[in-house]
């Protein structure tokens, strides 16, 4: 599967270098709280890579809405939901690992069931979704946005705490724990 990251990473690389770097950054974050977590060598390596090729659905979403330095309206939100889907969708020819496509299709469910695409809850959202979702948010926090200036490390985790209802709760703690300690 290597060379199926890499040419899903220049595809994405060459339409949005941001979405590129996000998902690098998402990968590295994913081994080194696999490890942390003590995952075993597969599920490590496929935590990974659906980390690293998790938001490919956004290639199908406009720039301008990806991009736009203001608040979503309604309707583009609705739209940007859509990219869990979409990436589930464009993956599916590759028979990839079902643990990948689903990181890829639900690492925007909420604990509490909020989430979408299809507000699971609990641990019915796949163990390496829930992982990926964490991640995600962490990063999203402490990266410049066009909507918004990172936030620091602690700041994104207080952040974080303060909207737990939205991750696993076991997970949260330690991802905590693994963030004080890189």
């Amino acid at each position: 599967m290597p060379h199926i990251t890499a040419f899903i990473q220049r595809v994405v690389d060459a339409r949005d270098p941001d979405i590129a770097s996000h998902q690098s950054r998402l990968r590295s974050y994913a081994e080194g709280f696999a490890k942390h977590l003590s995952l075993n060598r597969d599920d490590t390596y496929t935590l990974a890579y659906g980390a690293e090729i998790h938001d490919i659905g956004k290639l199908s979403i406009s720039e301008s809405i990806l991009h736009k330095p203001s608040r979503l309206t309604h309707a583009e939100y609705l739209l940007i939901q859509q990219h869990t889907r979409l990436g589930a969708e464009l993956i599916q020819p590759l028979s990839l690992d079902d643990q990948i496509v689903a990181i890829v299709l639900h690492h925007h469910e909420n604990f509490d069931g909020s989430g979408y695409p299809a507000r699971l809850s609990g641990e019915k959202i796949p163990l390496l979704a829930r992982i990926v979702r964490i991640i995600d948010s962490y990063d999203a926090i402490t990266e410049d946005r066009p909507y918004h200036k990172g936030a620091q490390p602690a700041d994104a985790i207080a952040m974080m705490h303060s909207d737990a209802h939205w991750y696993d709760p076991d997970l949260l703690r330690e991802f905590t724990a693994f963030i004080s300690i890189t």
